[in-house]
């Protein structure tokens, strides 16, 4: 049975706020919830429960449970390797409202091997367009609404249904298509109306929009997120404007760089041996992903990699730009190769773009969480947040990568993954 109280002595504690790391620290997890985080002083040790369980971190770091802004899950199998990575909070982008919080239901069962899930649903599109090639459609509205009145109308049933977040697509994705057709593109009239009326009924819309005028577009009808980076330099003023209305960026850099250079991105993942290694990817994976014809079959499908390469430049530039101009940041990934790995990759092109190792560790735990608004409870290690945290073998703050090298996964103060416990020793 699960200890009411459990201080882990020792670690380092980095708790996603961006605050400096603490060295010897003491985290207190009562019932599930941080009790205290932080240096582990004479008072803070006397105030430590008798009988209360104890776990040596010594040598190790502390961070809290990561949170990917953007996923999209094929099979509940891509939700067991996100959290056996340390992914402890989801963004779930899909089609169906129902569907969905289905899924969250099941995650938060206890022993669900999964992450909290917090859909993003429904995906709105129009026919033939980005998510309207063969996806089902939901049952109980219109995913494809072809008017400013159906539009609003399935924004209410979306509401009624239980949706907190709505997304939509605005994206012909001849960036990375081309020379095949371009997609059809949603009305600009529809576009608005979905978002007025999600803000209008108190919903969230997060927008699919990487081309500048799409992003300027979904930015002027209300959009309170960015699905993707911008793949054109964005211009002073809606930076300003982004900053002031707080609306979060989740770059997904992780998927322009995959499209820009398939092999070379799946090669550079995998020459890590916390991935390739015991503990890692199966051997099946990564034999799939080394095979020749799985980068081939990118380049069939989105055959326009010279300009998404071309694009690259404005892509970091507008990632540094909009975090060093206070736009909040927010950890995605929109990964499908990679699922719950592709967290710690993202947080490296992060840094590669010139953030610092604890910036990229606070874009995936505290601003992600807040892109979801569920910051309340998730991405911190504060007193009565959630005990949701990894303990890692490494220096995170040495090289970001290293929250690949967790020694355990904690989700309400239970220890969740990778492997089973070692047992507490009471005090």
């Amino acid at each position: 049975m699960l200890a009411a109280v459990i201080a882990f002595r020792g670690g380092t504690l980095v708790d996603g706020t961006g605050a400096p790391p603490v060295r010897d620290a003491l985290l207190v997890v009562a019932d599930g919830r941080i009790a205290y985080a932080g240096p582990a002083t004479p008072e803070a040790l006397r105030a430590v429960p008798a009988g209360a369980a104890s776990v040596s971190v010594a040598g190790k770091w502390i961070v809290p449970g990561l949170v990917d802004a953007h996923v999209h899950a094929e099979s509940d199998e891509d939700l067991f390797q996100m959290l056996r990575w340390g992914v402890t909070a989801v963004r779930l982008m899909a089609e169906d409202v129902a569907a969905s919080q289905e899924i969250a239901r099941r995650a938060a069962r206890p022993g669900s091997g999964m992450p909290d899930v917090f859909p993003s649903a429904p995906i709105f599109t129009v026919k033939g367009g980005w998510w309207g090639r063969g996806e089902p459609p939901d049952s109980h509205l219109d995913r494809f609404p072809a008017s400013s009145e159906a539009a609003r109308a399935a924004v209410r049933s979306a509401k009624a249904l239980g949706a907190r977040e709505i997304k939509l697509m605005l994206d012909d994705m001849a960036w990375c298509r081309a020379p095949l057709p371009a997609l059809p593109r949603m009305d600009a009239a529809v576009a608005r109306a979905l978002v007025e009326e999600a803000r209008g009924q108190g919903v969230s819309a997060i927008v699919h929009a990487p081309g500048l005028p799409d992003a300027r577009e979904a930015i002027a009808d209300g959009a309170t997120a960015l699905a993707h980076g911008v793949l054109e330099p964005i211009p002073d003023e809606t930076l300003r404007l982004m900053r002031s209305r707080s609306i979060a960026y989740v770059p997904t850099m992780d998927v322009f760089e995959f499209l820009a250079d398939t092999r070379t991105f799946v090669d550079g993942v995998l020459s890590d041996p916390a991935v390739t290694g015991p503990g890692g990817l199966s051997a099946d994976t990564v034999e799939r992903l080394r095979g020749a014809g799985y980068a081939a079959g990118y380049r069939e499908r989105y055959p326009n990699f010279a300009n998404v390469q071309k694009r690259l430049p404005a892509l970091r530039e507008n990632l540094r730009r909009l975090h060093d101009g206070g736009v909040p940041v927010a950890l995605g990934t929109d990964m499908w190769a990679f699922p719950g790995l592709a967290v710690s990759v993202e947080m490296d092109l992060y840094v590669k773009a010139g953030f610092t190792p604890l910036e990229a560790i606070r874009a995936g735990t505290q601003t992600a969480a807040r892109s979801l608004a569920i910051d309340a409870d998730y991405g911190t290690l504060e007193r009565g947040r959630r005990a949701d945290f990894l303990v890692l073998d490494r220096d995170p703050l040495a090289d970001v990568k290293n929250v690949r090298r967790i020694s355990a996964v904690y989700k309400l103060g239970e220890r969740v993954g990778p492997a089973s416990a070692a047992p507490a020793q009471a005090r």
